[in-house]
């Protein structure tokens, strides 16, 4: 895990995976805080029943070597506001596709087209994506919606967190 907070190793990680292996890892990144989060709400609540019988966390046998996960986790802290986050809609006509392998791909981001392009691979617009690729265009589409509420659901839950802390403006998940 410190590897990839390192900016640089993160990038050079990043251009060595496939698309299906970032999202593997981001899913993967996000159970990992998810736990970390519920850790630190458990160390929280020993630390007040811990306080409120009288001891600390160190007399009871416990070493607390992280005061919180979200104060390791930079831009999640509760003093700094988050992004209002907004739903990405996704606009066929506007998508472009490559072929990897003999299967269609949805180009994720812009950034990758000189990677691809590098790599001899040809990026097509949705008009030009050839018949015989045309019926997972709409499965790709439906993939790529999926994730893009996700992630919206997931800045949603930190914006809430934030919100809440701050009397900001409460959003709703979709």
């Amino acid at each position: 895990m410190s590897l990839l907070l390192n900016k640089k190793d993160l990038k050079k990680a990043a251009e060595e995976l496939s698309v299906i292996k970032l999202q593997d890892v981001i899913g993967q990144l996000n159970d990992v805080l998810e736990e970390r989060q519920r850790e630190a709400e458990t160390i929280e609540e020993l630390k007040a029943l811990a306080k409120q019988k009288g001891f600390s966390l160190q007399q009871l046998g416990f070493q607390v070597q992280h005061e919180l996960v979200s104060s390791e986790v930079p831009g999640s802290s509760a003093d700094k506001r988050p992004v209002k986050p907004k739903l990405k809609t996704i606009n066929k006509e506007k998508q472009y596709f490559y072929v990897d392998g003999g299967k269609l791909q949805l180009l994720k981001t812009h950034t990758m087209k000189q990677g691809l392009r590098d790599r001899g691979i040809d990026i097509l617009s949705y008009s030009d994506v050839s018949k015989k690729h045309q019926k997972e265009v709409q499965a790709l589409l439906v993939e790529a919606e999926k994730q893009a509420i996700a992630n919206f659901n997931a800045k949603v839950k930190v914006w809430n967190l934030w919100a809440e802390a701050n009397g900001g403006e409460q959003l709703s998940a979709k």
